[in-house]
């Protein structure tokens, strides 16, 4: 695949992780950058497993605070920190874009897992729903509703005329109406099909298809998908030629 604006699926998995599939991770090239949506464990094992390296991501974006899409932030940071000075090199650094309290965490996380006090790499922490641009790539994060612990954020990424988003986990409490503004038109939706029946906390196929259905999806991506109900997704995917079906390695061009 030549294309400039392409997702490689490094976890389309839940909070346990199975031998077909990893918790939370795709890896988008786009512009001659690379995007990290989401980090969570095992997705630097699972970069190298895809022919990418740890350097690779320019931006890492968290879409919330639960482990399954954010433990591997600190590790990736840490990890290229470390690289970095066996090979004698300048940091990269990188830019981390999430909901509010972002920074603080990685600072809570640092009095655990990283206590030394000098050392350290280049950070641009971005917080809550806001709008940047990157070159020629146009980053929107807007709010989401998954859990009220703490805020989550979902992310829209447009290139060329062509848009993707990604929302992240999501629940029936967020506004379907404001959802299907957002997700009007995109040539793709990456977005989570984790429970049979709908939740305060999560999607389910049948929310998915409604909303490809009245937001005029060009093509979903169904990932976060627990193995109870891998059937009842294959189907659905099966069925309609909008929907692909999230399995790990998988790579799409935009």
């Amino acid at each position: 695949m030549t294309s400039d604006f392409q997702l490689t699926i490094l976890g389309s998995g839940t909070m346990p992780p199975t031998k077909e599939r990893n918790p939370s991770g795709f890896l988008v090239k786009v512009g001659g950058k690379y995007i990290l949506l989401d980090a969570g464990h095992g997705i630097l094992r699972r970069l190298t497993d895809y022919g990418h390296s740890i350097q690779d991501p320019d931006i890492l974006f968290v879409s919330h605070f639960h482990t399954d899409h954010f433990s591997d932030a600190f590790a990736l940071v840490h990890s290229r920190w470390v690289e970095d000075n066996y090979n004698f090199r300048k940091h990269k650094g990188i830019k981390i874009i999430g909901p509010d309290g972002l920074k603080k965490r990685f600072k809570l996380w640092r009095k655990i897992f990283w206590v030394e006090p000098k050392e350290k790499y280049p950070l641009n922490f971005l917080e809550g729903p806001k709008k940047i641009k990157i070159g020629k790539i146009n980053i929107e994060t807007f709010a989401v509703h998954h859990v009220k612990w703490f805020k989550s954020v979902g992310i829209i990424i447009k290139y060329q005329g062509k848009k993707i988003i990604y929302t992240g986990d999501i629940g029936t409490n967020h506004d379907f109406r404001e959802l299907i503004k957002i997700c009007k038109n995109a040539d793709l939706l990456i977005t989570e099909a984790s429970y049979e029946m709908p939740t305060p906390n999560h999607f389910t196929i049948g929310q998915v298809k409604e909303l490809v259905e009245k937001s005029d999806v060009k093509k979903v991506l169904v990932v976060h998908i627990r193995p109870q109900h891998l059937k009842r997704v294959e189907e659905v995917c099966k069925d309609n030629p909008k929907f692909i079906l999230g399995i790990d390695g998988k790579k799409i061009s935009i």
